[in-house]
């Protein structure tokens, strides 16, 4: 037996241990929620994440017509998040494409969320052959759905196209998953931007840190001592009793915005619109991912190659950051970088590379990447929020 022989074997074993898995599964899923059995058919699961698997069901009483996902958290997800999930699905789902909820049951420590089914489209799918108005369509729902969840003060912290659902065949959307999803809470002056509350350290602690960088509490009292170790190979004595900034890194790599990659605490709702435009930068290049970090470093990297070292400093100096790029690198122009990118796999030379440039721009006019700017502005003070970009001339009726 050959290699391409044992490969098969393998393809197939693997599928049907799956299978095996999945229906155990679903039987264990069963046994744990007693009530699921009573009212419903489970099939097959139909996605899966770090925190829940979902399944599909149809309803009992409806002869198998009406059609539900069954969301399974692990038992291990801390309650809190499971009621501030819950309480996202009941208050803001079932309008502007935001999933509603149906049920939740719970048993001992297994809690299931049903809600509606429904099928869609896979973004590889269709993101390389999308038309204006399409386009238009889509971004104007996935706002719809934007805006409505920051009018309730909340930030999904989670947009990505596995989780913005669409039906391609009947033009319907559905924005999902609020797992990691936070309560936002301006500030007093209106500006938007919240402040980190101002850490308390442990005295021992600290007294401990204190004499072993052998620094005095008369040199530290100074206002006017100033870290110099910046760009150095070592760490001077401020900055190691200074207290560890903590900020919330939530999301998927590839869709977090700079001011989530600088680990700047006070996080406001911009990460999504940051992330819907990673979406349509996307669509616009016809590339999926298209960015492709492994870590945050890499990921900084590349909106530095994109954006330019300039306006990353700008971007990290009014977030009180500082960072180091080895040397100056000017900003890319991202409508030619798109049309560049949708050419990757034809034949040049069969191409007239003017009427194909032509006909792209025809495509996709100034106003989507006008838009898309906007969208991916570094500065998350200055970037566009969803009420406005529905308004903005792409997309606005």
């Amino acid at each position: 037996m050959d290699l391409s022989d044992n490969s098969q074997g393998s393809e197939e074993e693997n599928y049907g241990v799956k299978f095996v898995d999945e229906k155990e599964e679903i039987a264990s899923l069963l046994a744990t929620v007693p009530a699921l059995k009573d009212l419903f058919h489970l099939h097959y699961k139909v996605g899966e994440g770090s925190f829940s698997s979902v399944f599909l069901a149809t309803l009992k009483l409806s002869n198998g017509s009406k059609k539900f996902a069954i969301k399974h958290l692990i038992p291990t997800c801390h309650p809190t998040r499971i009621q501030r999930e819950l309480n996202c699905l009941k208050q803001i789902g079932g309008k502007d494409h935001v999933a509603g909820l149906e049920l939740c049951l719970r048993n001992s420590g297994s809690v299931v969320f049903v809600m509606p089914f429904m099928r869609h489209d896979k973004f590889p799918e269709y993101v390389q052959n999308m038309t204006v108005s399409e386009i238009k369509d889509y971004m104007r729902a996935l706002l719809t759905a934007l805006r409505r969840v920051h009018q309730f003060s909340i930030i999904h912290r989670d947009i990505k196209p596995s989780n913005f659902l669409y039906d391609r065949s009947n033009k319907r959307y559905l924005l999902v998953d609020f797992g990691l999803a936070e309560r936002y809470k301006k500030d007093a002056n209106k500006t938007g931007i919240v402040k980190p509350p101002i850490p308390i350290p442990d005295p021992v602690k600290r007294k401990r840190e204190m004499e072993n960088s052998r620094v005095s509490l008369n040199t530290l009292k100074k206002s006017e001592e100033k870290c110099y170790c910046f760009g150095k190979s070592r760490v001077c004595s401020l900055c190691l009793v200074r207290p560890v900034q903590t900020a919330p890194r939530a999301g998927t790599p590839g869709f977090r915005a700079p001011e989530v990659l600088l680990k700047y605490p006070a996080q406001t709702p911009a990460i999504d619109i940051w992330a819907s435009g990673v979406i349509m930068l996307s669509i616009l290049s016809g590339s999926q991912p298209f960015f492709r970090s492994p870590d945050d470093c890499t990921a900084l990297a590349e909106i530095v190659t994109l954006f330019g070292s300039d306006k990353m400093h700008q971007c990290a100096r009014k977030l009180g950051k500082k960072i180091t790029i080895a040397e100056d690198i000017p900003p890319v122009d991202i409508i030619n970088l798109c049309k560049k990118l949708r050419r990757r796999g034809k034949n040049l030379q069969d191409l007239n590379l003017t009427s194909e440039e032509e006909s792209l721009d025809r495509k996709f006019p100034a106003e989507a990447f006008d838009l898309l700017s906007k969208l991916m502005e570094v500065d998350h003070r200055l970037r566009i929020t969803a009420a406005q970009a529905l308004n903005h001339p792409f997309l606005k009726l």
